[in-house]
């Protein structure tokens, strides 16, 4: 049995995906088709190695629509980031947290 070689971008045009995935790949830039234009997708300003990954954070906040707050925890999480340990990311969420949940319940009690 002969072994296909997935590496190939032509390897198999008989695979399809549904119009309205594809579409919201390209919105989430997961999907880059534009030659001419660069892929910011492809490299990282600064310490951070999120570009090694397909999902990145952003693609996460656009997709749930995030918050500030909800999208730093995010990037933090997701982050690994030179120079700092996964001890302060940590303490950087309880941080962040315990703000948010100031907030929320000073909302609460001006309603």
């Amino acid at each position: 049995m002969a072994e296909e070689n997935f590496n190939e971008p032509t390897a198999n045009p008989q695979v399809k995906i549904d119009w309205s995935l594809y579409q919201e790949l390209k919105k989430l830039g997961i999907i880059h088709e534009h030659i001419d234009e660069e892929d910011i997708r492809s490299f990282n300003v600064g310490n951070s190695d999120y570009s090694k990954h397909l999902i990145q954070p952003w693609t996460i906040w656009q997709a749930y629509n995030l918050n500030a707050w909800d999208a730093d925890i995010i990037k933090r999480v997701l982050r690994t980031k030179q120079g700092e340990s996964r001890e302060s990311d940590y303490e950087k969420i309880i941080h962040d947290c315990k703000e948010r949940l100031r907030q929320l319940r000073e909302e609460r009690s001006t309603l």
